[in-house]
């Protein structure tokens, strides 16, 4: 940099014209050594800042506890922002992507604050607030991609922010990329609002929000209209979806497999292929909620074994692991059959599951 060598010149020409002994120096070299340091921290934070990628918003809400956007937006960099969609019922279920919003930039760095605001129809209720994101995360996840042969290059990228909204405030977001990969990344608990001026948004609103809430809710499934009457709206459902285990898959065949498809019940969701297959490794997931392996039978053909698990029973058998310790999710397979069996092994014990629903599929 021109300017500390400007300056090391500096304090070599006034030690010669003030005279000045090195104990004397030493308070203005320390100030220098300071600066450096400062000015590195600096240059390293503005080079981070430049850091841009391609992604959009999206959002998204369970099926049967729709709910609305009133405003909501991603903010990034300094001043840069970028709207959630909104204007619609957002019932496309948890997890799930919805609207998309390709205005602005398309090239932008990750976003460091969520603001949003909505309904909840179910509650006939608004939330909202500003949240905080993790952007030393969100930027590592974007830089970094995952492997993907499927895409150019074997990596593949995240592409959309997805908001969730579900009731009782639960506010979740995810990264979203190819192949369906999905990471998540916060979970917030939104404060209630006592009121949004939605005839802003819809001046031609005549009878007001509470008539367009009833429409909605009229078109809920009949078990559902039951819970809102008692007032048992299963708060905090999707806030324990989130529990994590410490556990991996484990394929046991004499076939050989292709990949495996590993979907959540907390709605992260990856996939595992050629190498990677020899390498898993017990990190914290969630609960298992569908898994599809793609192997090759005894005539070389090709086959999508889908096992869906049974959501009670998963969270009873996976709570079955103690607090520190490992486990395996086995799959047993045979390429002479279409059926697949499965159990969680914890140390030397092994516990069946019973509810599992198992499909096969040739290509």
């Amino acid at each position: 940099m021109v300017w500390v060598r400007n300056l090391i010149s500096m304090i070599r020409e006034k030690e010669k014209e003030w005279f000045l002994t090195r104990d004397q120096l030493k308070p203005m070299k320390q100030l220098f050594t300071l600066l450096i340091i400062v000015s590195s921290f600096t240059l390293s934070s503005c080079q981070e800042k430049m850091k841009k990628y391609d992604w959009i918003p999206t959002e998204c809400a369970p099926a049967n506890y729709p709910a609305q956007i009133y405003k909501g937006s991603l903010l990034y960099g300094e001043k840069g922002s970028i709207y959630i969609p909104d204007g619609r019922a957002i019932n496309y279920g948890w997890g799930e992507s919805g609207s998309v919003n390709i205005a602005g930039e398309q090239m932008k760095e990750v976003p460091h604050t969520l603001e949003i605001s909505w309904l909840s129809f179910a509650e006939k209720k608004n939330y909202g607030g500003k949240f905080e994101l993790d952007t030393k995360k969100i930027d590592s996840l974007f830089a970094a991609g995952y492997p993907d042969d499927s895409e150019e290059g074997g990596k593949g990228n995240y592409h959309s922010v997805k908001v969730g909204m579900a009731p009782g405030g639960d506010l979740v977001v995810w990264l979203a990329g190819s192949r369906s990969k999905q990471v998540e990344v916060g979970f917030f608990k939104a404060k209630p609002i006592e009121s949004l001026d939605w005839k802003k948004i819809y001046p031609s609103m005549e009878d007001g929000i509470g008539a367009y809430i009833d429409v909605i809710v009229k078109k809920l499934p009949d078990s559902v209209k039951e819970q809102i009457a008692a007032g048992k709206i299963p708060f905090g459902y999707w806030e324990s979806l989130r529990k994590r285990y410490n556990w991996k898959p484990e394929i046991q065949t004499n076939a050989k497999v292709l990949r495996i498809d590993l979907d959540y019940f907390n709605k992260e969701r990856d996939f595992v292929f050629g190498e990677g297959l020899q390498h898993l490794s017990v990190k914290p997931n969630a609960v298992i909620e569908e898994l599809s392996v793609y192997w090759l039978d005894d005539r070389n053909r090709e086959l999508r074994t889908e096992i869906k698990f049974d959501e009670q029973e998963a969270f009873t058998v996976f709570s079955k692991i103690p607090q520190g310790e490992e486990a395996s999710l086995v799959v047993v397979l045979d390429k002479t059959k279409k059926d697949a069996t499965v159990h969680l092994k914890v140390k030397d014990k092994e516990v069946p599951f019973q509810q599992i629903k198992v499909q096969s599929f040739y290509k």
